[in-house]
């Protein structure tokens, strides 16, 4: 695992958080890297985030090996490999990773879990690291885009939210991430705000209990790096009997 201090929660549900996860050095160059690609997403540039759809208001790019080195250490094989022992889930060696960036005044989010079916291109994945290939077929139905993808279900097992770029935040600024106890919260359920400071992560497993969404934030941009990580379809409905969410294509 990185540096910095880590300290685990029981509730709403069992989750981990940290601060001063990388040395300021690497930070700096992880935050730079990202700070290039909001400016070119706001002009012309040739790495650009686009739109989320929905009820979803961040910028979103969807990482792959060409970016990897870019946000190093969270998508190099050893950090992935001590994420899964740190929580105990086998290793497929299939992530799934995005930068998102939510302008001032995003809406808040819906109230959701993580654990849904991911599908990867088997034909373009080989024995090490790999990453979604949304061109060769969709990532959440595994419907085909080419003649050659080799579709396979897997099922996403942790979700990993490092906060950066998010220099002075304060709680007027909002944009947190709201953990819950329930799917429609009321006065009784248990909830909490995980702010988004520099250099902090929130990691929990991907659970039919994992509720949380993104919070509004009224007074500026928020930014994260978002990282899931997956198990096999065998192994999810082996510790979550009939909960997996699943599309159809």
């Amino acid at each position: 695992m990185a540096g910095g201090d880590w300290w685990e929660f029981r509730s709403p549900f069992r989750h981990w958080r940290a601060s001063s996860v990388l040395d300021p050095e690497i930070y700096d160059a992880v935050s730079a890297k990202f700070r290039l690609i909001v400016e070119q997403t706001q002009g012309q540039g040739p790495l650009r985030m686009s739109a989320s759809t929905g009820n979803y208001d961040a910028q979103i790019l969807a990482l792959n090996a060409d970016l990897a080195g870019w946000f190093s250490p969270f998508l190099d094989a050893a950090w992935i490999r001590s994420l899964h022992r740190f929580l105990r889930i086998p290793e497929t060696r299939r992530i799934d990773a995005a930068l998102h960036s939510s302008p001032p005044g995003s809406r808040t989010g819906w109230i959701h879990t993580d654990l849904c079916s991911a599908w990867f291109d088997e034909a373009s994945c080989g024995d090490e690291l790999s990453f979604a290939n949304r061109a060769a077929c969709d990532y959440f139905t595994g419907k085909t885009h080419t003649e050659s993808a080799r579709p396979k279900e897997y099922v996403r097992a942790a979700t990993m939210i490092y906060y950066l770029c998010n220099e002075g935040w304060s709680e007027p600024d909002g944009g947190e991430t709201g953990l819950y106890g329930a799917a429609k919260p009321h006065d009784r359920t248990i909830a909490s705000r995980v702010p988004p400071v520099d250099n902090t992560l929130l990691l929990f497993e991907c659970s039919p209990h994992s509720y949380h969404r993104f919070l509004t934030n009224p007074g500026r941009r928020r930014n994260s790096i978002i990282l899931w990580l997956h198990t096999t379809v065998d192994a999810a409905e082996a510790r979550w009997p009939n909960a997996v969410t699943r599309r159809h294509r």
